[in-house]
């Protein structure tokens, strides 16, 4: 699965100053709902911040994926953010996390999360992927990047 194909330029914020993990959980909560994916922030933070009270979604290599299912969420949906200042995220290699990817879909799809969590971990695995998160000027031109990576 392509995850070019659930990012859009305005679910791509770069430079984004949040303090720690917390923030990075209701930031992306609070767009998911800005952006229509659902009404409620609330539920969605809810989902985000109980999945990581399991086991931090910090993957290593500075890269976080909080994810979760909705029963609000129609359309599955991705929100690709780079931190201004690496934060603590309670990573598996215990390294700061500066690139997030949260993930929500709908209730009830266990197969589509999953192929979202393995497309984004195949692209993760590229180095040009996270050169051109971190070096990407606009969000367009990393969401070009992302595609050409892709193929």
């Amino acid at each position: 699965m392509k995850i070019g194909h659930f990012l859009r330029t305005e679910s791509i914020f770069l430079n984004v100053d949040l303090p720690d993990k917390d923030a990075v959980i209701r930031f992306a909560a609070d767009m998911f709902a800005q952006h229509g994916v659902v009404k409620n922030s609330a539920s969605i933070y809810a989902g985000l911040k109980s999945r990581e009270e399991i086991l931090s979604t910090g993957i290593g290599n500075g890269i976080g994926i909080p994810h979760t299912d909705s029963a609000e969420a129609t359309n599955a949906a991705l929100l690709l953010l780079r931190l201004a200042k690496p934060i603590d995220f309670g990573a598996l290699d215990a390294l700061p996390v500066d690139v997030v990817l949260a993930v929500v879909v709908p209730d009830n799809n266990s197969v589509l999360h999953l192929q979202m969590l393995a497309g984004i971990s195949r692209l993760c695995r590229k180095t040009d992927f996270l050169k051109a998160v971190r070096e990407a000027e606009t969000p367009r031109s990393l969401l070009l990047k992302i595609n050409e990576l892709e193929g």
